[in-house]
């Protein structure tokens, strides 16, 4: 909740979103994991396969927590509605007040 704060006060979303950070560090977990694949297949040492194993339940476990990072910053960002800012005024309005009459401001509700 706190980077999607500072990075909406400092109006740095955009900026953020160039990075591809979350996209990034997806493609490192995958392809260290294609490492300790490739390395399970070629060895047949029983101590290097559950040092292997404990690798990958690692890696599963890091992918886990990066994917609740991703959640937790999309949703607070949606809390801060961000995505809402750019659009035209009459899209933001509630319904009650699109369909406001403009002569009177009474609504049709």
């Amino acid at each position: 909740m706190g980077i999607a704060y500072i990075l909406k006060l400092l109006d740095q979303y955009s900026a953020f979103d160039s990075l591809h950070w979350f996209q990034s560090v997806n493609a490192k977990f995958s392809s260290e994991e294609k490492a300790v694949k490739e390395s399970r297949q070629k060895e047949t040492d029983v101590k290097l396969d559950q040092t292997n194993t404990l690798t990958m339940k690692r890696l599963d476990q890091y992918r886990q927590e990066f994917e609740l990072l991703y959640y937790s910053l999309s949703s607070a960002r949606i809390f801060f509605r961000t995505d809402l800012e750019d659009l035209p005024i009459e899209v933001n309005k509630t319904p009650v007040e699109a369909t406001a009459s403009p002569d009177t401001g009474a609504s049709t509700a």
